[in-house]
């Protein structure tokens, strides 16, 4: 019978080995540009793009369905300039913030805000502030992938 030094010694050591055999790929310019852009645009296309389906699955999938369920529990989406009666040209710099979380989820954003969907906040629903808080979750999360998706592409991950 093993010794747990000698059983840890063994699984570190298989560890090591099976690591060493898989270096990380680095993939070429374009290649890379394009991971990022579509990772922006479509959450987990990114990693589609390099080869890895089950987190271009799971990211996909995660980061749509949190905007999706935001939009249902009646988020709104913010846009970085909005007007006030005494100016109409003050940026609202909380807004700002707001818009630039959401706008991470990409075509997500763009399509609900083309469409019109939630554009007028509704203050006075119960799930209002969680609705919001979900909908930036996603688009900041999504910023998490595009980063991953850009440390996969140059070689620094697997």
């Amino acid at each position: 019978m093993q010794s747990k030094e000698e059983l840890t010694d063994n699984l570190a050591a298989k560890y090591a080995q099976l690591t060493a055999d898989e270096a990380p790929k680095v993939y070429p310019a374009s290649k890379r540009t394009l991971a990022l852009v579509v990772a922006w645009l479509i959450p987990g296309a990114g990693h589609l793009v390099l080869g890895k389906y089950g987190r271009a699955a799971m990211f996909f999938l995660t980061i749509t369905a949190a905007f999706m369920i935001g939009l249902a529990l009646h988020g709104r989406l913010f846009w970085p300039l909005q007007p006030t009666v005494e100016n109409s040209s003050s940026p609202d710099f909380v807004s700002f913030l707001w818009f630039f979380a959401q706008i991470g989820t990409g075509l997500c954003y763009l399509f609900c805000y083309a469409l019109g969907i939630n554009t007028i906040p509704t203050p006075n629903a119960p799930t209002y502030e969680y609705a919001n808080a979900l909908t930036c979750l996603a688009g900041l999360l999504n910023y998490l992938v595009i980063h991953d998706v850009f440390d996969i592409a140059a070689g620094r991950k697997k």
